[in-house]
């Protein structure tokens, strides 16, 4: 399963710790240039990608953190009926500790589970807002081929492809050659689990080894379609692949997609001990045809490595922190105002240029910064009143992968505010130097632009007409 995101060392950190997938390395060098570019039909591709394993023999989790073009974000309405990939169910050995450890990462269930002890099910949203379905009953039976992996307390059992005609689809996975399942995946009561309570269905399963693929019309509601400008690289579900051991039943498998109707971005490309093409359904869905010897499964992911082993999308961070003597509402107000953020950078001039939700500086909001030598357009990605607001640029960075974060924490009246920044330099070996530079110019914003900004406001609002005890001037505490 492939996904193309927003933060990736986020998103696998809530797939590590959240569920307990294992790290299995990654790759970037190879994830750009003229034959990604043709591999996934997209124009001048380049991306981070890490990869994860679980439970089964031979399986991987893929994600994509896209530079070239951009992951737009998921559309903030997006429900699981709409068309397209619409979630994953995710099986897990321990129910109750894992939808704990997913509440701690800001992923708690939307409803109530449901089921009887022993065949729980529930459901959250990933940082990517990708649906995923907890599931404490196994629907394979908790069986795992891979001796070397059944340690590992989760397995990804199914993806869910909301489409508007189910006979076109059933008609391509039978021409793929998949088995149908005679046991159904879910009952009607589940749909409540993702907010659709009631929802009529018509539905098909098919069996690709331990996986399940589930293919769902929804008659009531209907969903709505994919824009016409969709790409693969749009924030969400990228893909599902399906793989041979040798090239000869890779070919095989190519000749039965495209009889039943796939259209492929380019031919099949081959590389020493392995092979991938991507092509797209009758209804337009991505799905990856690979080959690989098993002596190449090292070399592409499915098989677990040190943490440590897999790429970075950014390679450096700073962080600075400030003590703010207001509450944190009244801070929040100030760093969320995309108008008025000039007033305490202190340098150039800001504007927000596209709206956003909820509120005109929420999620999906765009600001223009036009500072001494450059202009920046930089986009809200999370936001989460009052404590959390993340944003990356897209447009005029010196950097590559540039994102940042802001948080707040309560200490009674007061507020402590901590900026954190990622990026990779564009030029090698020039990161430490930016960094310290970086560090330097955002520790000064804080503490003489931000902090007595948002004090003397404060102040002001509560009907006084003098300047915090500390001053504008004070130091960080």
């Amino acid at each position: 399963m492939a996904f193309s995101v927003i933060d990736l060392a986020r998103t696998e950190r809530w797939f590590r710790e959240g569920l307990g997938f294992w790290p299995a390395g990654g790759a970037r060098a190879v994830m750009r240039g003229p034959l990604a570019s043709a591999v996934q039909g997209l124009p001048r591709v380049a991306s981070t990608c890490r990869w994860l394993v679980d439970r089964n023999e031979w399986f991987q989790l893929e994600m994509f953190q896209f530079e070239r073009p951009l992951a737009r974000l998921m559309p903030p309405d997006r429900t699981p009926n709409d068309i397209g990939y619409s979630r994953i169910g995710v099986w897990v050995a321990d129910f109750d500790e894992t939808l704990l450890r997913l509440a701690r990462l800001a992923s708690p269930p939307i409803t109530a589970p449901v089921g009887p002890p022993g065949a729980r099910r529930a459901c959250v949203r990933n940082p990517d807002g990708v649906f995923v379905e907890i599931m404490e009953d196994d629907p394979l039976g908790g069986a795992a081929r891979s001796a070397a992996r059944a340690t590992c307390s989760v397995a990804l059992r199914s993806v869910t492809l909301s489409v508007p005609d189910l006979a076109r689809s059933a008609a391509f996975f039978d021409g793929l050659g998949l088995a149908r399942s005679t046991d159904a995946l879910r009952t009607p009561e589940h749909e409540s689990l993702w907010g659709l309570p009631g929802a009529q269905t018509r539905s098909a399963v098919y069996l690709a080894g331990d996986f399940l693929v589930e293919v769902v019309q929804y008659l009531d509601p209907v969903g709505r379609d994919r824009p016409a400008d969709h790409r693969i690289s749009d924030q969400g579900i990228l893909n599902m692949a399906f793989g041979a051991r040798s090239r000869r039943d890779h070919d095989d498998l190519y000749q039965r997609a495209r009889r039943a109707g796939a259209v492929p971005n380019t031919k099949p490309r081959h590389l020493p001990g392995a092979g991938v093409v991507y092509v797209n359904d009758p209804q337009q869905f991505s799905v990856e045809l690979m080959w690989m010897s098993a002596k190449s499964d090292k070399h592409w992911g499915f098989t677990a490595k040190r943490a440590d082993r897999r790429p970075k999308a950014d390679t450096h961070a700073i962080e600075q922190t400030v003590r703010i003597a207001a509450p944190v509402g009244a801070t929040w107000d100030v760093i969320t105002d995309h108008d008025n953020m000039a007033s305490w950078l202190g340098i150039g001039s800001a504007r927000r240029i596209v709206d956003g939700t909820p509120g005109r500086d929420g999620r999906g909001s765009q600001r223009l910064l036009k500072l001494p030598g450059t202009t920046t357009t930089e986009q809200v990605v999370t936001f989460e009143p009052p404590t959390t607001y993340r944003y990356r640029v897209i447009n005029g960075s010196p950097f590559i992968c540039h994102q940042g974060e802001i948080s707040l924490r309560a200490d009674g009246e007061e507020t402590e505010l901590t900026w954190t920044i990622r990026f990779r330099p564009k030029v090698v070996g020039s990161g430490r130097l930016l960094r310290i530079a970086l560090s330097i110019a955002l520790g000064r914003v804080l503490r003489s632009g931000l902090k007595p900004h948002v004090e003397i406001g404060h102040a002001t609002h509560a009907g006084h007409t003098t300047a915090p005890e500390d001053g504008p001037s004070a130091p960080t505490r």
